[in-house]
């Protein structure tokens, strides 16, 4: 059994539009998640409420003619078959994403002005290396030409690395008993605005894109605080998933807000990294870690400045 077919299953017993996570506990109630398991030969995904949600997500946004899925208000799934004249109350929410190629194309003569995706790349930069996070901007494209496409559901918009070498030798020490890591690798999605019809879908990519790393972010421009709804949905996908939110000062960097901190994994899916680097510029982010890494304590410094001066890391393009 797949996820989706769970899915389908829990859906079509009920009579109203579900979240994910609701969705998932009533897979579990009926006993599906123990039939996907089997499915995958025991190797379920560690985070599989995020799965489900990912997989609901892409087929909205990717097949919307072949999905039996369909998004609708508050972050909620069901299926087109039962959106008939009796639920006509539901609101189904229209893909609107901003971010979209042809928004930006059509956009771009008739609003000089409008900030993209693109142009958060270097306000986001400067808030992280305020906080000595080193960071790189990761094209998607600049991935083997025979798998492009395949692996746009995977590569984060900046990934990002920060030390702890600068504390003292006995803490490092300790660090190194207790098996706690000093180094900590980060993963940020960019998006220009969030707000209720897009946020399950923003934050699901952020999901799907960073569950490789210590931390997972999802910044964006446009956030009003003052929604309680928003807020509210905020705070629950945080403490479900453990996604981080920034509201990134576009004007003034440095005085970007984190709205809500993300949960630390204490381990990094290598799995998922081995196949990342199919990613050139993933791959150079990488060897430059493990060359910073692999220096003596006295030089990591210099490397790292070296690294930003020939645009190697800290590089918003």
């Amino acid at each position: 059994m797949t996820y989706s077919e769970a899915a389908k299953i829990v859906l079509e017993q009920s009579e109203v539009p579900m979240r994910v996570d609701d969705i998932w506990n009533k897979a579990i109630e009926l006993g599906l998640d123990k039939e996907i398991e089997k499915t995958l030969d025991g190797k379920m995904s560690k985070t599989p409420v995020a799965s489900l949600g990912a997989k609901i997500y892409t087929e909205i946004k990717y097949n919307p003619n072949d999905t039996i899925f369909i998004k609708t208000g508050k972050g909620k799934f069901f299926l087109k078959s039962k959106i008939d004249n009796n639920n006509q109350n539901i609101i189904v929410e229209e893909d609107n994403d901003e971010d979209s190629d042809d928004d930006t194309i059509n956009n771009q003569t008739t609003n000089a002005n409008k900030i993209f995706e693109a142009d958060l790349h270097k306000p986001l930069t400067q808030f992280l290396n305020s906080m000595k996070i080193y960071s790189k901007t990761i094209n998607a494209n600049a991935t083997d030409v025979s798998i492009k496409g395949k692996m746009r559901w995977g590569t984060p918009d900046i990934v990002a690395v920060t030390f702890k070498d600068y504390i003292n030798k006995p803490i490092l020490e300790l660090f190194n008993h207790i098996n706690l890591p000093t180094t900590q690798i980060y993963a940020y999605e960019l998006k220009v605005e969030l707000k209720l019809n897009n946020l399950v879908q923003h934050y699901f990519q952020t999901l799907s894109n960073s569950g490789w790393a210590n931390e997972a972010w999802l910044v964006a421009k446009d956030i009003d605080v003052d929604n309680l709804d928003l807020m509210e949905e905020l705070k629950r996908l945080n403490q479900s998933f453990g996604v981080g939110i920034i509201h990134l000062n576009y004007d003034n960097p440095e005085d970007s807000n984190i709205l809500f901190s993300a949960q630390k994994r204490a381990y990094l899916d290598i799995e998922t990294m081995d196949k990342l680097c199919q990613n050139e510029q993933f791959k150079d982010f990488i060897d430059d870690v493990n060359e910073i890494l692999d220096a003596p304590t006295k030089s990591k410094n210099n490397i790292i400045y070296g690294m930003i001066k020939n645009n190697r890391l800290n590089n918003p393009n």
